[in-house]
């Protein structure tokens, strides 16, 4: 063996830290996620006591996340406080380029999930001696992936439509005609 020190690398070696508002922003929604686990972890029955008790695992594995959120909302107040390197951080927000993207796209699977769930639409129409019927999971997800496509390829929009409608439509060909399964 060699005393050599050895490195880790994450799956960009150059990506560097997160920004501080980052963090904060990571530690705040790990940290409430943790605690809505803890609390409805809590709320399950307790046939034997605390220690045959379902909840218990989840728990403590929620727990241990809230500690984690903790300790890295801490280090990136440390770290906005000091300045990244020694250097100032500049006022406003240090947020990414890329951002708004990124939360544009929690948003739209945050409205596609509730969408699926209550929307309620079927359409049923035959071409070529085959019977088709269009429910809300794939007028829903024709719709989401056009939108996607549209903020991370930046084609025109009848493009985004056009491949998000052929590929659902492909999609849902094959799941019922080979798989004979309907789509959700």
């Amino acid at each position: 063996m060699t005393d050599q020190p050895r490195t880790v690398l994450s799956e960009d070696p150059n990506a560097g830290l997160a920004t501080p508002l980052m963090d904060l922003i990571a530690a705040g929604i790990l940290a409430a996620v943790s605690l809505w686990l803890m609390v409805e972890s809590l709320r399950l029955p307790m046939p034997g006591g605390i220690a045959t008790a379902p909840g218990l695992l989840p728990f403590l594995t929620a727990a241990s996340l809230m500690m984690m959120a903790l300790v890295l909302g801490a280090d990136a107040l440390t770290r906005r406080r000091k300045g990244i390197a020694g250097l100032p951080v500049p006022d406003g927000f240090d947020l990414p380029p890329d951002f708004r993207r990124s939360m544009a796209l929690g948003v739209i699977l945050i409205v596609y999930v509730a969408a699926l769930e209550f929307a309620s639409i079927e359409i049923a129409f035959e071409l070529f001696g085959l019977r088709f019927i269009i429910g809300a999971f794939e007028t829903v997800t024709v719709i989401v992936l056009a939108a996607i496509l549209r903020i991370y390829w930046q084609a025109p929009l009848w493009t985004c439509a056009a491949v998000s409608f052929g590929w659902i439509a492909f999609l849902s060909i094959v799941f019922r005609l080979v798989f004979h399964q309907q789509l959700p």
